[in-house]
This record gives structure tokens, sequence and C-alpha cells, in this order.
């Protein structure tokens, strides 16, 4: 029952893998650059952002799904046949959530550039520049305008405050640090992909090897 329910856990932690390799690649390379041939920055940023947070619910459910069913095949295994590599794709799943901090410097990218994106989370950075900029408006208004004008203003701002503040340069810079950041994790989650399927390959000999020597025996 044990060696079902390893085997069981082999076979999802490998799939997942696998999946979230060819998704983070397809990111990379082909969705997020695409974004930069929109028209206008207000369209780039909004697309971005909504597939950049959908993906990356997706991508974590995987890699949840993928480091946890190979650190339990570890964990689960008999003694005899556990493997460090079960323990060590592991490693290598859960450590893609750290590669935000070691992209920067793969790339070279400055620490001033770097910086507002390694201190939190895009989502909570942008939800903190868009309260920042909402505020400063708002005082602006209270400043310059009656409150019979900051009353019809009110109606404008939804569909005005985006566009106003969105920068192109911010843009481009947002998605290429996202587009380096699912490189690397491309690449370490491939390293990760292999070195399961090399392990399971080589669990499948060892077992024809075992039966080989009983049937002889």
């Amino acid at each position: 029952m044990a060696s079902k329910k390893v085997s069981l856990l082999k076979f999802v932690g490998t799939v997942s893998l696998g999946l979230l390799t060819g998704a983070s690649y397809t990111l990379s390379t082909l969705t997020i650059p695409s974004l930069l041939e929109l028209p206008s920055a207000s369209t780039a940023a909004k697309a971005y952002r909504s597939l950049t947070d959908t993906a990356t619910t997706h991508l974590n459910a995987l890699t949840g799904l993928s480091g946890t069913a190979f650190f339990l095949a570890f964990a689960l295994s008999p003694r005899p046949y556990r493997h460090p590599y079960l323990l060590y794709t592991s490693l290598f799943v859960f450590g893609t959530r750290l590669t935000h901090h070691v992209s920067p410097k793969i790339f070279g990218i400055s620490a001033s550039s770097s910086s507002s994106f390694s201190s939190s989370s895009p989502a909570a950075q942008r939800k903190a520049a868009s309260a920042n900029a909402r505020k400063q408006k708002q005082a602006a208004r209270r400043m310059e305008a009656s409150y019979e004008v900051l009353g019809d203003s009110h109606s404008d701002e939804g569909s005005d405050e985006v566009d106003e503040d969105i920068n192109g340069e911010e843009v481009r810079g947002e998605v290429e640090l996202f587009v380096r950041d699912q490189i690397v994790k491309t690449v370490v989650m491939g390293l990760g992909f292999m070195m399961a399927v090399v392990g399971i390959w080589g669990d499948g000999v060892a077992d024809l090897v075992g039966d080989a020597v009983v049937i002889e025996l």
C-alpha cells in the first residue's frame, strides 16, 4: 500500500512540475513580452496586472502541489528506498519562491531599480502606489476646488485616475523584471524536473533488476 501511495505521489509531483515548468517558460518567452506591443501603456498595464495575478495564483498552486508531493513521497518511502532526489526536487520546487531575490543580481539590475519590487509582493506594491496616488489627487482637489466641483469630479475619478498615473517606462520595467524572474524559475524548475525524471527512471530500473534477481533465485 505504501509503495502505491509513493508511486502516485511521484507521478503527481512530476506531472505538476512539468506543467509548472511549461507555464513559466510560456509566460517568460511568449505571453508577457507580447504585452509590450500593445498600443498604450494603460492597456498594457491592465493586461499585465490581470494576467500576472491569475498566473501567480495558478503557479503557486502547482508549486505547492508538486513540492508537497515529492516531500511526502520521500517521507513515506521505506528507508532503503528513500532516495535523496525526492527531497532535492522538493527543495528545488519550493526554492523558486525565492527567485525574486536572486533575479536582479543575476541580470545585473541595480539596487535602486529593484528595491521597490523586492520589498513586497507585486500586488501589494500596486495597491500601495495606487492608494498613494489617490490620496495625493484627493488632497489636491480639496485645495483647488469647491465642494460642488469636488462632488462632480468624483464621477470622473474612476475612469481618469488609472490612465493619468501610468508611466510607460515603469510598466516596461515591471514587465521585464517579471520576465527575468520567470526565466530563472524556468531554469530552476527545469533542473528539478530532469532530476525527477532521471530519479524515477532509476527507480524503475532498480525494481526490474530486483525482480530479475528474485526470479533467478
